[in-house]
């Protein structure tokens, strides 16, 4: 995070925009630039205390109370939400994220005179162009990562990089002074030679590039730019340029002496220059359509139904290869599953400088061609140099920039309708795997938690009666999702003892005896933790405890569309008989030990004693 005051932009996050919390006023006036800070988050303040009575557990619903201002709800807990859908709005207009970060960026206003400059902003002077810049203030639904490798030792950029998708806009802010020469006159005998400069138009041509792709700027919304179809198969750089192009009227004025004073002779104005300036920025960004993930569904039928949903994810382990998805939603909305990611606004920039121009009265006496520019060139360079600026720190606008965050270890289930199964659904098996990243630097001002981002291969959900239709990353574009159907078999373990620390087991088919080869047993007081069934489908285990427990968790043959059930079986070994002659060996050897050392070693100690 940066080192800005807190976040002002979400000061005036509304819960107003759930739909149980419509009787809270709405925040009138503009966002105060003070130290209150919100987000949305799913757990409360732990040093808040004891929570108000308008501001409950969870969001899902608030007390309608006249005490409920957004401004006291924000100074005691933090708020989260979903990283696709986030349910609120800002603002004294109850405007959605995106009209309001849209309308923030239109604030910022600039004229001929004055140029406005972010911290970072790499400026540059151009012939009429001054101080000009063009800063990449974020994307329409990019989220910035901020969560680098493990233990820390990871770059800017790959702490920084902007997930964006395949189609999206680009917010972008550009500045600039326009300067222009002062007027420039020339005496020779009795004539007077004045140029004067006057701008008739500039343009501002804006192009987005990612990869080695690039798209054009629409001139109807000059600060978004559209693009359309991103490819990049690996991290990449996003660039912003800008170029400014000036037409430049140069006006001749001759001047003959005149008894006292110059009198006006002749007037030309047909000289024209045309000149441009590029500035431009760029960030390094990650297209996460194009990350790799395969996502399959495994629905277990029963004689009575839907038992269970399996949900495999495929793909790379490291944040920036795989594509990162937020929630699986089962058909007619009648639940998700929920992953592990989320999203928390930043006011991007705090604070901004301002530079006013104060141009010398003073006229040069540089005589100036008006077929050539190199004269008005140079009488630029010139003038700059002697141009005061005033310069003073103003509040910037809050255009917020989105963050990724990983809002906890492992991904929940969220319900919403009935089902026509007697026990509630639930996730009985999480597989999963530690990314490479560690947790998101949250500012300490920050109320959010942030845990080392996790991902997980397998999920396994019981007692649902729907299956799952889609799966959305976090921008909420929809990630393929594969089908397939299996009916459920029973399996069965069958266990022989072969000696006192050795024992076989075998999986088999209860339906047709059929040996399962291949298959994963989990082994409790065992030398090994995991074996695989050979061709006849057993395993032979070395025992370390009385009890060995194996367990075979389920497993699919895709060849018969079949789905085995898990199954759980323990071998108990007899303890050892108890054998009266080893006993007395044991004993005869501990008082042999015994005797050794009353008859060697003391009497050596006691000699020792006494000389010292």
């Amino acid at each position: 995070m940066t080192d800005s005051l807190p976040l002002t932009g979400l000061v005036v996050v509304a819960l107003l925009a759930l739909p149980v919390v419509s009787a809270v006023t709405a925040p009138t006036g503009p966002a105060p630039h003070n130290g209150t800070r919100a987000f949305i988050s799913d757990d409360r303040d732990p040093d808040a205390g004891t929570l108000p009575p308008f501001v409950l557990s969870t969001l899902d619903d608030v007390v309608r109370a006249e005490s409920a201002s957004v401004s006291n709800i924000s100074r005691i807990r933090d708020f989260s939400y979903a990283t696709t859908q986030p349910p609120y709005r800002v603002g004294p207009n109850q405007q959605t994220l995106r009209e309001y970060r849209l309308a923030q960026l239109n604030s910022i206003q600039r004229n001929e005179s004055t140029s406005l400059w972010l911290p970072d902003s790499q400026r540059s002077n151009g012939t009429v162009v001054k101080d000009a810049h063009i800063t990449i203030l974020g994307t329409n639904k990019g989220v910035r990562t901020g969560i680098g490798a493990e233990g820390g030792n990871h770059s800017e950029n790959d702490s920084a990089r902007l997930l964006i998708p395949r189609n999206g806009t680009v917010l972008t802010h550009l500045d600039y002074s326009t300067l222009l020469p002062n007027r420039t006159c020339t005496v020779g005998g009795d004539t007077r030679t004045c140029l004067s400069y006057n701008l008739l138009e500039q343009q501002v041509d804006r192009r987005v590039r990612i990869g080695n792709q690039t798209w054009g700027s629409d001139s109807a919304s000059p600060r978004q730019l559209e693009y359309d179809g991103a490819r990049a198969t690996e991290p990449t750089t996003m660039q912003v340029r800008a170029t400014i192009n000036s037409i430049v009227a140069v006006t001749t004025k001759t001047y003959v002496r005149d008894g006292g004073g110059w009198q006006l002779s002749n007037t030309t104005a047909d000289e024209v220059l045309t000149l441009s300036h590029t500035v431009q920025d760029s960030a390094p960004v990650v297209v996460s359509t194009n990350q790799d993930l395969s996502v399959t569904q495994t629905i277990v039928r029963s004689e009575d139904g839907i038992d269970r949903i399996i949900l495999r994810f495929e793909g790379p382990q490291t944040l920036s290869d795989r594509r990162l998805w937020s929630y699986a939603r089962f058909k007619g909305s009648a639940g998700r599953v929920q992953n592990v990611w989320g999203v928390y606004s930043q006011r991007q920039y705090t604070n901004a400088t301002r530079g006013r121009r104060l141009l010398t009265t003073s006229n040069t006496t540089r005589s100036l061609s008006p077929s050539n520019t190199t004269p008005l060139n140079q009488t630029l360079a010139q003038q700059l140099a002697v141009t005061d600026g005033r310069q003073r720190t103003v509040p910037f606008p809050d255009v917020l920039e989105l963050r990724l965050t990983a809002r906890s270890r492992q991904p929940t289930l969220r319900w919403t309708q009935n089902t026509s199964v007697t026990a509630a659904p639930e996730i009985t098996r999480l597989n999963g795997f530690n990314m490479s990243g560690s947790a998101a630097p949250l500012d300490r001002r920050v109320n959010l938690t942030s845990v080392p981002p996790r991902s997980y291969t397998t999920i396994v959900v019981t007692n649902v009666d729907q299956p799952i239709t889609e799966v959305r990353d976090i921008h909420n574009d929809s990630i393929p999702l594969t089908t397939q159907t299996f009916r459920e078999r029973n399996a069965s373990l069958s266990t022989t003892i072969l000696n006192e620390t050795h024992a076989k087991i075998q999986l088999t088919d209860v339906a047709t005896g059929q040996p399962l080869a291949g298959r994963t047993l989990w082994l409790s007081g065992a030398a090994k933790g995991r074996v695989t069934t050979n061709t006849d489908g057993t395993v032979v285990v070395d025992r370390r405890d009385l009890y060995v427990t194996a367990s075979f968790t389920g497993a699919t043959n895709v060849s018969q569309n079949v789905y085995y059930g898990s199954a759980k079986t323990r071998v108990a070994f007899k303890p050892e008989p108890f054998n009266i002659y080893q006993l007395l060996t044991s004993l005869a050897g501990a008082l042999v030990s015994v005797a050794a050392f009353l008859v060697f070693f003391a009497p050596f100690a006691y000699m020792r004693r006494g000389t010292g």
